[in-house]
């Protein structure tokens, strides 16, 4: 099997709604030089991120050692409050995507820049320069099916999935396409969660990344079995959530149980210490802080938050910003506005179903288009 970045990474679902919706992060600064904001991070860099800075300052125009610090910020910045480390790995790839067009590591690595973007159809482009040359690679074609299921294209992703097949375990190879299956329809969703779940118990969940990308899988299937208990239970065996998806998918689950407090206690540590507060996480503490009526501290900050992605029209927000007006301050003709938004460019269940909530809000007809279709 040829190397997988981690498949965390891919499963950093653009999807909406409570429960499950679109993981959508803090807005990512772009910057002109690599270095620039170094010295503004939050955390510590790890002492494997420290060696490549190094490496990368003593060799500044070695591609090899310039991708590899990449994506280490590639796989820091999907962790809370690390987003803006999105814009220094862009900053670092540019020159080497516009220049090294067949190297296919570097347009592996500019794809996923773009995935976090938004920028979905140029992420599939980039992913099509690869796999005419390599069909086998694992990352790429996971990343390809993740897109097409996205953007609601099921079949497509399946078809991604299947060119896995003869180069990775059956386990990947089966949670791809089984996720891929489970959107086309309720039968096919139940049968999908009893297959995967049955593989898990027979082979079960592998030590490395693939783990929190299948337990990721499974909660989401039994979130839309209407099943949020048997959801928690998977995300609860997921020792390090590390990953600001796995948060997001935590809270939301939660939020369905009436676990307010847990959430407030739990996120109220992980976005008070961030630089860089994400939107997803804001706006589920402002739901859970409104649903114990004791405060409004958060409520307060979330709002400062939403007027300014309003001022922006940012649309890589549209679907917090329909949460919000859906469960923090109802406003159903804004709701609306920001779930038809979301819709234009994610597909998935969770994105129909946040329609459907906006739309029921507003007191206008349902949508009809199939979400996975």
């Amino acid at each position: 099997m040829n190397r997988l970045l981690p498949i965390v990474l891919l499963w950093g679902i653009a999807c909406g709604g409570i429960i499950h919706s679109r993981y959508t992060l803090a807005e990512a600064y772009v910057p002109t030089e690599p270095d620039q904001i170094i010295a503004q991070w939050n955390t510590t860099p790890s002492e494997a991120l420290r060696a490549l800075q190094m490496q990368q300052r003593l060799q500044p125009k070695d591609p090899e050692r310039v991708l590899q610090l990449a994506n280490e910020y590639l796989v820091q910045a999907a962790q809370p409050g690390q987003s803006r480390l999105y814009g220094v790995a862009e900053a670092l790839l540019k020159p080497l995507a516009e220049s090294n067009s067949q190297d296919f590591d570097v347009l592996l690595a500019w794809a996923q820049v773009q995935q976090h973007q938004h920028r979905f159809t140029l992420a599939q482009e980039i992913l099509q320069t690869i796999l005419p040359q390599q069909p086998d690679n694992d990352t790429a074609n996971l990343l390809n099916a993740r897109l097409y299921l996205i953007q609601g294209n099921a079949a497509a992703a399946q078809a991604a999935c299947m060119r896995l097949l003869g180069h990775t375990d059956l386990l990947t190879l089966s949670a791809c396409t089984l996720e891929a299956r489970s959107t086309l329809g309720d039968k096919e969703l139940s049968e999908s969660y009893a297959q995967l779940q049955q593989l898990v118990i027979t082979q079960g969940l592998p030590a490395d990344e693939r783990q929190v990308w299948i337990l990721q899988i499974l909660a989401d299937m039994t979130v839309r079995l209407d099943q949020p208990k048997a959801a928690l239970d998977f995300l609860n065996q997921i020792k390090s959530k590390n990953s600001l998806s796995v948060w997001v998918q935590w809270a939301d689950v939660n939020l369905a149980l009436q676990n307010y407090q847990l959430v407030i206690d739990e996120l109220t540590p992980l976005v008070s210490t961030s630089l860089q507060a994400d939107d997803s996480l804001l706006v589920r503490l402002a739901i859970a802080e409104k649903k114990t009526a004791n405060t409004t501290h958060w409520q307060t900050q979330v709002r400062e938050r939403i007027a300014l992605r309003e001022q922006r029209d940012d649309q890589a927000h549209a679907a917090d910003l329909a949460i919000y007006y859906l469960d923090v301050e109802p406003d159903a003709h804004k709701a609306l506005h920001w779930a038809e938004r979301n819709w234009q460019q994610a597909r998935e269940a969770s994105d129909k179903q946040l329609l459907a909530r906006a739309q029921q809000a507003a007191g206008v007809a349902a949508v009809t288009e199939k979400a996975g279709a």
